[in-house]
């Protein structure tokens, strides 16, 4: 495992309130892979957190998801900066997606190579969310598990538009319709929700959903466990029920500013893969 703790990003203050992010991340090779294709982006400065999983064979989906991690890091301020009329993670991911759509241009046989993302910024009582491929978001809050996202898998192609059925291939949950990296442009859904003291969100990849249920990832959440521990279980059990892919999660809790939860604002930037 290779674990990635942060402490809290920000002061959030909606009507007055405070809130801070507390937030730890973790990413596993799980018990079949060769190398780790996953990328994680804690960016505290930011308030910003992203899940990556790369796709492509070999080495190239690990390239995939280092190039969109290591993208997005560094031009997410200049995108903020010159594009104020775009929400900075669209535009983030959206550079994200040409760094690597470039890169296997140069080089041919990194050509096909993608990456799913999702991911978050906070913005005071709003959090901002962002996704491309079947790399989820949760929300639990109070007993409540939510699924924040929705796959953009062929399933839910065929779903939208029954006509296309079969079309491109059999209806397989596994099979997405949308990644960084295979075109010139990338669709970006973008949606924002509002954020209330207790939210606790988890990004991750299919390595863990496609392993572990709704109903399980939810006890998982429910136990108040340290964050730490948390990831850990969340990790533990996908490798329980198989660990046939990487297993990458985020975890991260809206709290009480004025609690005293030992952790540190420092601005820290962790890049993990």
């Amino acid at each position: 495992m290779q674990p990635v703790s942060a402490p809290p990003s920000n002061v959030i203050q909606p009507n007055g309130r405070e809130f801070e992010i507390k937030s730890y991340g973790l990413t596993d090779i799980g018990r079949e892979r060769e190398v780790n294709e996953d990328a994680m982006l804690v960016d505290n400065l930011h308030s910003l957190y992203l899940v990556f999983d790369g796709m492509g064979g070999h080495t190239a989906g690990q390239l995939a998801s280092q190039l969109a991690m290591e993208s997005l890091a560094a031009t997410f301020v200049d995108s903020e900066a010159t594009h104020p009329q775009v929400e900075p993670l669209v535009r983030g991911i959206e550079n994200a997606n040409q760094a690597i759509f470039d890169h296997a241009q140069e080089y041919p046989e990194t050509r096909g190579m993608g990456t799913t993302a999702v991911g978050v910024r906070f913005d005071e009582d709003q959090l901002h969310i962002c996704h491309v491929g079947d790399s989820r978001l949760y929300r639990l809050r109070g007993p409540g598990l939510q699924r924040l996202t929705r796959d953009h898998s062929l399933a839910n192609l065929y779903a939208d538009k029954p006509e296309l059925e079969g079309q491109m291939g059999p209806s397989t949950s596994n099979v997405i319709v949308r990644a960084l990296g295979l075109d010139f442009n990338v669709e970006v859904d973008h949606r924002i929700v509002a954020v209330e003291e207790d939210d606790l969100f988890l990004l991750c990849c299919d390595g863990l959903t496609d392993l572990v249920t709704d109903k399980d990832i939810g006890n998982i959440m429910r136990s108040e466990l340290p964050l730490s521990d948390m990831a850990s279980a969340l990790v533990d059990t996908a490798n329980h029920n198989g660990g046939t892919d990487n297993i990458t999660v985020i975890l991260m809790l809206a709290c009480d500013a004025d609690g005293d939860d030992g952790f540190s604002s420092d601005g820290k930037t962790v890049l993990g893969f």
